[in-house]
């Protein structure tokens, strides 16, 4: 699983810092909290492929988290994709990409399918291999977090045995891989063993917190994370400001990922009036040792 930063800034774009945008790629497939102007760009530069875009989960409808979707969307109908592309956002995010599609005069030669977030959010999706949860915010507009969280993965796959005892390679060994299947009978009347490790690998937790102030569901979604990206607009001294706009300082992000047992705390949505990041990290590291200050372009690899 990789995660990469294609926007830090927050309100206006600068020549250091791109709207907001993460991207998260997971055995190809890509899903893409946030689409700040300009997206489609960022998108490019980091070679991801517009055919693996699967989930598109959108924060809220401000516009520096919104600006860059037709500009993507229509980049997408460009590239002649024809896969169902799966949106979740809060109430209006429908109304705001068909009014723009309706505007621009186009139609989209790829399926939309919508998912609306109210109340306090919930899980959006669970499948075989992950889930992905919501959680309210609490910011000017409705606003939604979000956490994709991988299932548990069998252990390794035992080659050796498997060839042992004659199973032959090919969608089997995948099943077997997969699914933990135990063989019995196999080759010469050997007698069956489960070829994927006893132990299963836990999946990894990645969450986003975007625009808010300190609130229950960030811990929440952050929970345990292996990665959580937390929003922090401002520094200590403009704790004011950060409440009167709903956004977090630094150290007020810090002390989420704390509270929520986070692994790895990266801060992203920095504003334009902060050029070296410096004490920001300084003063988030007081409370959270290690923390990072996300980049444009930076790469995080979990277990690779």
């Amino acid at each position: 699983m990789r995660i990469i930063f294609l926007g830090t800034g927050s309100a206006m774009p600068s020549p250091r810092r791109s709207m907001p945008a993460v991207a998260i790629v997971r055995l190809g497939e890509v899903f893409l909290l946030d689409c700040g102007e300009g997206t489609q760009f960022r998108y490019r530069d980091e070679h991801l492929r517009y055919s693996r875009l699967r989930w598109l989960l959108i924060s809220h409808l401000h516009g520096d988290h919104v600006l860059g979707l037709p500009g993507l969307l229509m980049s997408l109908q460009m590239s002649e994709r024809t896969e169902p592309l799966e949106i979740v956002g809060p109430e209006g995010i429908r109304e705001y990409v068909l009014a723009n599609r309706r505007l621009l005069r186009t139609e989209f030669g790829y399926p939309l399918v919508f998912t609306e977030l109210s109340g306090d959010g919930g899980v959006v999706y669970d499948g075989p291999e992950y889930v992905i949860e919501a959680g309210r915010l609490h910011h000017g507009v409705p606003t939604f977090g979000f956490a994709v969280a991988e299932k548990d993965r069998p252990g390794p796959f035992d080659v050796a045995a498997a060839r042992a005892l004659r199973v032959p390679e090919g969608p089997l060994w995948g099943q077997l891989q997969h699914l933990g299947h135990e063989l019995v009978g196999v080759g010469d009347g050997l007698p069956g063993r489960v070829l994927a490790g006893d132990e299963a690998r836990p999946g990894y937790r990645v969450a986003y917190v975007a625009d808010t102030r300190p609130c229950a569901n960030a811990a929440v979604l952050g929970r345990g994370a292996d990665v959580l990206i937390h929003e922090a607009t401002f520094a200590g001294d403009l704790l004011s400001e950060a409440k009167a706009k709903q956004h977090c300082t630094v150290t007020e992000a810090a002390q989420v990922g704390l509270s929520a047992g986070a692994r790895r705390l990266v801060l992203t949505h920095f504003s334009s009036r902060y050029v070296d990041l410096g004490p920001l990290r300084r003063e988030a590291d007081e409370v959270f040792p290690g923390v990072e200050l996300a980049a444009d372009g930076l790469t995080i690899s979990l277990g690779e």
